[in-house]
């Protein structure tokens, strides 16, 4: 074995980091620990638009207990503060949102339900409150003017009758009693999209479900959106989009400042799909291939701006490496550009995270699957502009993974991702970085 010197080892990471961060315009700050006192996982990260920073994850130290620290503009983390202190799970996959003047919205799960709490701009977290009693698996959207809306699925196979449920909640109001937005034999939600103007798409599938004595197979899934424009209480079914296929078309669905909207699905040959709807819903357009990947593919996101310019980031997988991809595309006219590759020279990515804020800027993440995994980001500036070349944003550790990301208009960026220190504790680390 050969010896390395710690404190030599430890001059030529901060040395790599420097010159990593070199290779584009802006800084990325070295990462600090979030999470102290115990074991973090599971974080989550939000920024609004004057730079302001808040993430929580869950701390666990004789239980688990959901932990937040917030960050101003150009200043330091601050003090840990609780937001649930007891939770009924070790696995609540917490999210926070927050408007871009500064209120913040958490939801996570236990075995009780789906939970929320609200923080005000420039305060601190009012009590949690059980929102869903006995849901679980939430997706939760929510604009910049703070309007938002949870989905989530009721019903088990191989039992019959499911439904998809949503609450929404205008912005500076509270949330609504549960709506149903779909209800069938078997149906399922696959996510959900809210526009600055308020308006909330759901997608979702219907399927069949074959049970042979020890196991089910799904199949013949056929996609549909619902939508809700603000103030009406009704969703509006699109009907069938796609299908029926044998796997499910995990359709993601974005909304510009007034309302339209594009939705990406994977087709029957696993290649991507989209179309677009105008501003007061109404008919979809025909669906169009935006690009056909070879491999096996996961999807990260998609998302748009205000002006409608979507990006949608994925990862493929072949026999010997694996890439981040992305294209864009205008929700005006669902024109798509060719697809770029985010992640450079790394051949092995995994664990992908996407953000786009609401003035175009975002920002991708990735760990590299290298002998010593390093977190790798990548930024644009606009929504229409190139993307940068991938820099390291993280420090030493052991076992890296990211976690969360988030971007601002004015192009301040915040990642958050987890390892394991010298002595072995799960840390949560946060860098963020200044354009």
């Amino acid at each position: 074995m050969i010896g390395i010197n710690t404190k030599a080892r430890l001059v030529c990471i901060a040395v790599a980091f420097v010159a990593a961060v070199s290779a584009q315009a802006g800084a990325w700050a070295p990462p600090v620990a979030l999470s102290t006192g115990g074991q973090g996982f599971e974080a989550a990260v939000a920024i609004d638009e004057n730079g302001n920073s808040v993430a929580l994850w869950d701390e666990i130290t004789t239980l688990d207990q959901l932990w937040s620290r917030s960050k101003p503009r150009g200043g330091s983390w601050g003090s840990v503060t609780e937001v649930s202190p007891a939770l009924q799970t070790n696995s609540p996959l917490p999210v926070v949102r927050i408007s871009a003047a500064g209120f913040a919205t958490a939801v996570w799960s236990d075995n009780s339900g789906v939970w929320t709490a609200d923080r005000p701009a420039a305060s601190n977290w009012n009590p949690a409150q059980i929102l869903i009693p006995g849901a679980s698996n939430p997706i939760f959207v929510m604009n910049s003017q703070g309007a938002g809306a949870i989905a989530w699925t009721v019903g088990n196979p191989p039992g019959s009758g499911s439904s998809v449920l949503a609450v929404v909640r205008p912005a500076g109001g509270v949330w609504t009693s549960q709506q149903t937005v779909a209800s069938g034999t078997f149906v399922a939600a696959d996510h959900a999209g809210i526009g600055d103007n308020g308006a909330v798409i759901v997608t979702w599938e219907t399927y069949n479900l074959v049970c042979k004595k020890h196991y089910c197979t799904q199949n013949s899934f056929v996609l549909h959106a619902s939508r809700q424009n603000a103030g009406t209480g009704a969703w509006v079914d699109s009907g069938a989009l796609l299908g029926p296929d044998g796997a499910t078309h995990d359709a993601r669905v974005a909304l510009d400042l007034a309302g339209g909207a594009m939705l990406v699905a994977q087709n029957s040959s696993a290649a991507y799909s989209s179309a677009t709807q105008g501003v007061s819903g109404g008919a979809w357009s025909a669906l169009k291939t935006i690009v056909a990947p070879q491999g096996i593919v996961l999807t990260t996101d998609l998302a748009s701006d205000d002006a409608g310019q979507a990006t949608l980031v994925y990862e493929v997988i072949g026999f010997s490496t694996s890439q981040v991809f992305a294209v864009s595309g205008a929700i005006s006219n669902n024109v798509w550009s060719a697809p770029v590759v985010l992640s450079g020279s790394d051949t092995s990515v995994g664990s992908v995270y996407f953000a786009v804020a609401p003035g175009g800027p975002a920002l991708t993440v990735w760990v590299t699957g290298s002998a010593t995994p390093q977190i790798h980001a990548v930024v644009r500036a606009t929504g229409t502009g190139t993307w940068g070349s991938p820099v390291t944003v993280s420090g030493p550790g052991s076992e890296l993974a990211p976690e969360a990301a988030a971007v601002s208009s004015a192009g301040s960026a915040i990642v958050v991702y987890s390892a394991y220190d010298t002595a072995g504790v799960h840390t949560e680390y946060a860098t963020s970085y200044t354009p």
